[in-house]
């Protein structure tokens, strides 16, 4: 962005919202940290798709130019236990909750 606005936003989970949010944000001039519990970002992308479906290669050159841009990644953060949820929403103007679920269930079909 040609100026920042001077923002600051936490965004929670790094699968296709939290990215998606991460993005439009930054390129609105906030500063953007994104905070993943897994040592990997990337969510739904990285672990719900397989690969012949979806190269992680991908993935990679998405968060690399997200990166570029001035987003920042903060991998292994569960907010709630290495972080309390109370400090981040006082730390930053505001908190993106872009969680997955992280247990699969059955449809009943």
């Amino acid at each position: 962005p040609e100026r920042l606005s001077g923002k600051t936003v936490a965004v929670i989970g790094s699968g296709p919202a939290g990215l998606a949010a991460a993005q439009q944000l930054t390129r609105a001039g906030h500063t953007v940290v994104v905070y993943e519990r897994a040592d990997r970002i990337g969510g739904l992308l990285r672990y719900g798709i397989p690969e012949f479906k979806m190269e992680k290669s991908h993935i990679n050159r998405r968060i690399e130019q997200m990166r570029l841009e001035g987003t920042k990644f903060r991998t292994g953060v569960e907010i709630g236990q290495d972080i309390d949820a109370a400090k981040l929403r006082r730390r930053y103007d505001a908190v993106v909750i872009a969680a997955g679920a992280t247990v699969s269930r059955d449809l009943p079909v």
